[in-house]
């Protein structure tokens, strides 16, 4: 068995065996691990038998606030596979993260081997179950290790300069959230692109290390050394003594949601009749109701550590709870500030996720956000910059118009657009004509930058038009509402080839606003709903709209953007955190 990403495999599929292949789709594109492959198996020159021999099957990872691309790779692939030759040894799956991914997942992988056995006529007894249970071994001492889920990302040391709160409070409107702008030193040989993103690998909370060390009897001053068995990958430093607050603070994920798996586990190690029983009813995939797993785990997002804690009867050994746990992985921002203006520091606006949990014990606080909030001037955080496999930076062209639309930290972005044309007009570079539809709630609290935007507005950079949603006496208004009130004003700067930014929420935000778009289409033309999404379509493919959305299905959450593609056998998916 191997496993490695599909582009390792561009033109040289084996010729015999199985591969089961996961991948997901990024705005209907592939995966950065899976792009070289997605163009060979389309290639007109590639041999239809260059499959041929092969079995697979394909599980997709996807998110229906993505409507129009959903699962659109994972069906391409399953295509083209078949259509050079291969076998399709077993159905294609579908894990929708909006939705629920664990038992999509759970559903067409209890079919997989049993599959695998018949198409490649092996005995039954090959493709058993592994027996669930300890997966690590680990002795503790008091040795200092690296971190190797930083090493993954390559990501580097970098200073934070400026943390600062953007919201205003005052004695009649108290500040109801938090947003942070933060900007931070990049690297020395790091360098970034307007519209770039910063992924930031957080820590944990010390609360909720704490927890977990509670639980399981820990102190603080243990080092750990794991030994993974039989050589399996591992993201936590294996084979040399390291810390466990490192472990615990750097490298697994603690507020996951649990999965099934997880709390079948649970009652493996469950001696108590009557709590056994009950993790049970939860951990079944045909469990509904108010006992189910979707309401007592996924909707109130529990994790693991959650559950512990419910149900003390429950003697699970240290090493398989970290065995369970996922790795940490970063949550990404939008660069806030412009590469061409400040080139060696970039900023991020990241607003803090605080508030009651779903599960009504306590509160849920964002491990990336959070972390960010806790983290004063001068403190490092681990860092590095990503571009996105999407145009969504500045037009080339300085003359070109553009049309910026966002919501709350969606703002993010384009304060580094303005500040690029900004510097570009103050050079005496003359400047296309730009508008600003920036969507908040309070005026008097939450009109991010509004110095900086009004200050724009004067050098006639930008057209700022500001939409408070909860002015007090007045029906509440959004950004596509507003849209629709400057129909004519948007046409003429469309018909002269702007491009239009939207930044916000994928699941509400996003769809109204194209909406709005192909009302002024409509209104504009006096054509059909069919002429207007036909519009759009080409808009987009001529990179003149273009997203850069966070799903909002999975809150309480915050940014993490990721691609995963893999052809080998697969483990149990994990959906990241979404966000700003």
């Amino acid at each position: 068995m191997t496993v490695s990403p599909l582009d390792d495999h561009a033109g040289s599929l084996p010729r015999e065996g199985a591969a089961v292949i996961v991948t997901a789709s990024y705005n209907g594109n592939p995966p950065d691990n899976a792009v070289s492959f997605c163009v060979w198996v389309q290639d007109p020159a590639t041999r239809l038998d260059a499959c041929s021999g092969l079995r697979y099957t394909v599980f997709g990872c996807g998110n229906t606030d993505w409507a129009a691309t959903y699962q659109a790779i994972p069906k391409l692939i399953d295509d083209q596979m078949e259509t050079h030759g291969a076998t399709r040894i077993y159905r294609r799956g579908e894990g929708n993260a909006a939705a629920d991914f664990d038992g999509q997942y759970a559903d067409w992988h209890d079919g997989l081997w049993p599959a695998l056995a018949a198409g490649l006529s092996l005995p039954k007894d090959t493709v058993a179950p592994a027996a669930d249970g300890r997966q690590l071994t680990i002795s503790l001492t008091n040795r200092q290790a690296t971190n190797p889920v930083v090493r993954s990302y390559q990501a580097q040391a970098a200073l934070i300069e400026v943390n600062r709160e953007l919201q205003r409070a005052n004695g009649a409107n108290p500040r109801e959230r938090s947003t942070r702008h933060i900007e931070i030193a990049l690297p020395p040989g790091v360098s970034y692109g307007t519209g770039d993103h910063l992924g930031v690998l957080p820590r944990n909370d010390a609360a909720l290390i704490q927890r977990v060390m509670r639980r399981f009897k820990l102190d603080a001053g243990m080092y750990m050394v794991i030994t993974a068995e039989g050589g399996t990958p591992t993201h936590l430093p294996a084979g040399e003594p390291a810390p466990l607050l490192g472990v615990l603070a750097c490298c697994v994920e603690l507020q996951d949601v649990a999965t099934r798996h997880d709390i079948a586990l649970m009652a493996s190690y469950t001696d108590d009749p009557a709590q056994r029983q009950e993790l049970l009813a939860m951990a079944s995939a045909s469990s509904d109701g108010p006992a189910g797993y979707a309401k007592r785990v996924l909707l109130p997002r529990r994790s693991l550590i959650d559950l512990l804690e419910t149900f003390p009867a429950c003697d699970m050994p240290f090493q398989v709870y970290l065995d369970r746990l996922p790795p940490l992985h970063p949550r990404y921002y939008s660069i806030s500030s412009s590469a061409r203006t400040s080139p060696e520091v970039c900023s991020i606006t990241v607003g803090v996720l605080q508030g009651p949990s779903r599960s009504g014990d306590g509160l849920f606080t964002g491990v990336c956000s959070g972390y960010l909030n806790r983290n004063p001037a001068r403190s490092t955080v681990f860092a590095f910059v990503r571009k996105p496999n999407i145009s969504f930076r500045p037009p080339d062209s300085p003359h070109v118009p553009m049309i910026m639309v966002g919501c709350g930290t969606g703002l993010a972005p384009f304060r580094g657009f303005i500040a690029e044309r900004a510097d570009l007009k103050s050079s005496g570079v003359p400047v296309g004509e730009s508008v600003l539809f920036f969507g908040f709630r309070h005026p008097d609290q939450d009109y991010l930058y509004q110095d900086e935007l009004q200050e724009a507005e004067k050098m006639g950079v930008v057209r700022v038009l500001a939409v408070p949603s909860r002015v007090p006496g007045q029906p509440k208004t959004y950004v596509q509402d507003r849209i629709l009130e400057q129909c004519a004003y948007l046409w003429r700067l469309i018909e002269a080839g702007a491009v239009i930014f939207v930044c916000g929420n994928a699941s509400t935000m996003a769809p109204a606003v194209r909406f709005a778009f192909m009302n002024v289409f409509r209104k504009q033309t006096g054509k059909s709903q069919a002429d207007a999404d036909a519009w759009l379509t080409g808009l987009r493919a001529d990179q003149r709209y273009l997203e850069d959305i966070w799903g909002g299905s999975a809150t309480p959450a915050e940014p993490a953007p990721s691609d995963a593609t893999a052809a080998g056998v697969p483990s149990a998916p994990t959906v990241p955190d979404e966000g700003t």
